[in-house]
């Protein structure tokens, strides 16, 4: 049988976006269960941390609701995202993210806070080819999803990393750290401001990020990310995963 392994970070309340987002203070992730099964349910619920609203109800079934940004946590972007007359994240052609050879760029001896350039990646002596997906691991999300330095101390993409990754034609590409240079932390021109989102939705690259776990699996394996089907939208959660052979 192959070998499944999940790359997909957690959905639970709290989640922490992008510093110096308003949005993401105003409109928290929560995902709550507001019916239990039982007493007993609600217990069990309980010992595993898991959110249940104060005084749901038991009536014979477990329901949970959700607030959830659309760029929190394992996510795809969609070219509406930066583009008013980009496609939606529902017309995403899924033959570029479903079954798709992926190949790793390995550039995760970065320290906290660094930025991967174009040659970082070309020191890895890999070069995807055309229609393949760039999985670029620093194994970020490993080290720090969930404590406060993951956005104080981010490490992300430079700018020469969009052209690195479009010249090869990918048919998508992904990473597990945040995508740009964060502007919450450092003064950007125009030019540098969401270069590679533009560069990449532009080109009609799907990017799917904050991806976990790259450390348990090989440097090639077949990638399925799905995003959820968010009629018109500019992007969603999705669960992403490899398989080994």
């Amino acid at each position: 049988m192959p070998r499944i392994v999940d790359l997909t970070l957690p959905v639970v309340s709290g989640m922490a976006g992008i510093p110096k987002i308003p949005f993401y203070e105003q409109y928290p992730v929560k995902v709550q269960a507001v019916t239990v099964v039982n007493e007993e349910q609600r217990a069990s619920l309980a010992r595993e941390g898991v959110d249940v609203m104060a005084e749901a109800p038991a009536i014979n079934s477990m329901n949970t609701v959700l607030t959830l940004n659309s760029h929190v946590g394992t996510h795809i972007d969609a070219p509406r995202h930066f583009y008013a007359d980009g496609g939606a994240v529902d017309v995403l052609p899924l033959d570029r993210l479903v079954m798709r050879e992926a190949v790793v760029l390995d550039v995760s001896g970065k320290a906290v806070g660094e930025g991967v350039t174009a040659a970082d990646l070309e020191r890895t002596g890999v070069v995807p080819a055309a229609g393949q997906i760039a999985v670029i691991k620093t194994l970020w999300t490993d080290r720090a999803w969930g404590k406060p330095e993951f956005w104080a101390d981010t490490i992300h993409l430079e700018p020469s990393v969009g052209e690195w990754i479009t010249a090869c034609g990918v048919a998508a590409v992904a990473m597990d750290c945040f995508p740009e240079k964060p502007f919450w932390r450092m003064q950007l021109t125009p030019l540098e401001r969401g270069a590679n989102h533009k560069r990449w939705l532009k080109a009609g690259i799907p990017m799917i990020q904050m991806l976990t776990n790259l450390g348990a699996i090989r440097d090639r394996f077949t990638l399925v990310a799905l995003p959820l089907r968010l009629k018109g939208m500019d992007g969603a959660p999705a669960r992403v995963v490899g398989i080994e052979d």
